[in-house]
């Protein structure tokens, strides 16, 4: 997605993913070691938007869930870049 240093989340409703930078997460979890800032957020309309985005084979199961908690403090630190995912094509009839 973006760079290999960079830590990706997606987020549907109040729910938030780790898309990209799993080596970072434990100290993302713990904010007792440092990791790249900003967080990118990419917000999804819906579930479905974001399981069509994910590579074949992936669903959302198989994403780390990041807690409220985590995305609170990300927030409140001023350390969250939130965009929303661009509207997928239309289906075709």
């Amino acid at each position: 997605m973006l760079d290999d240093d960079a830590i990706i989340l997606a987020q549907v409703g109040d729910s938030h993913w780790l898309l990209e930078g799993e080596r970072h997460l434990d100290a993302l979890l713990a904010a007792d070691a440092a990791y790249p800032t900003p967080v990118h957020c990419i917000r999804f309309a819906s579930a479905l938007d974001l399981t069509a985005a994910l590579p074949d084979n992936q669903g959302i199961r198989s994403l780390w869930s990041i807690h409220p908690g985590i995305i609170e403090r990300l927030t409140r630190h001023d350390e969250l870049v939130t965009i929303d995912a661009p509207a997928p094509p239309p289906a075709i009839a």
